[in-house]
């Protein structure tokens, strides 16, 4: 092997150790199944090693990558492949890597309900936002528009959000008070906050292969 194959090798290796668990878990919320979500990250990976020598050093590289499995992924669903309440429900399982629900949690497991309910542009871009952390000029290169357009994104997803949290955790309430005495939990406790809320769930996001 020569040194130039020797170092292309290395820099894609270094690549795929550094982000394939973000990229599965990103696919994951796009795709229908966690096979899916598996096969859309090998083609990412594999767009990747074929144009090696045009990935962007840095951090630029990952947001290469989460726009070649943005694109990767938009191509899966116009394959007609999914159906949409498929899609909701294990795109979810996928991207959170658990083996139930989070019923234990009640405002993980409202964050959740209330993230599968939003559009997908609005799920995503909060995703891309809290889960993978990306900056409002990040997530505008990973979708492809301006920077001004994905402040504009987010902010109404936040807002939108918020409002199915507030909602869900209306109707939660209603559930837990009939006949129980003490539905609102102790004396001066708090309703939780949507964005406290969601931010503690970013958290708990389990990856593969993380210990």
């Amino acid at each position: 092997m020569s040194d130039g194959e020797r170092a292309r090798r290395q820099r894609f290796d270094a690549l795929f150790v550094s982000y394939s668990s973000d990229i599965v878990a990103y696919c994951g919320w796009r795709t229908a199944s966690a096979s899916d979500a598996q096969d859309a990250a090998a083609e990412v990976f594999l767009t990747a090693w074929r144009r090696l020598e045009e990935l962007p050093e840095g951090d630029a590289a990952r947001l290469w990558l989460y726009a070649t499995a943005r694109r990767v992924t938009a191509n899966q669903r116009r394959s007609g492949r999914r159906q949409a309440a498929l899609h909701a429900r294990l795109a979810l399982d996928a991207a959170v890597g658990v083996q139930a629900a989070a019923s234990s949690d009640r405002a993980q497991t409202l964050v959740h309900e209330a993230l599968r309910r939003l559009g997908p542009r609005d799920r995503e871009v909060l995703l891309l936002a809290e889960w993978e952390g990306l900056s409002s000029e990040q997530i505008a290169t990973v979708m492809g528009c301006l920077a001004i357009t994905a402040r504009g994104r987010l902010h109404r997803a936040r807002r939108r959000f918020r409002t199915v949290f507030d909602d869900l955790l209306a109707r939660d309430d209603d559930r837990r008070r009939p006949g129980r005495a003490v539905s609102e939990g102790p004396t001066g406790s708090r309703r939780p906050s949507p964005a406290a809320s969601l931010k503690a769930a970013t958290t708990t996001r389990v990856r593969k292969g993380a210990s």
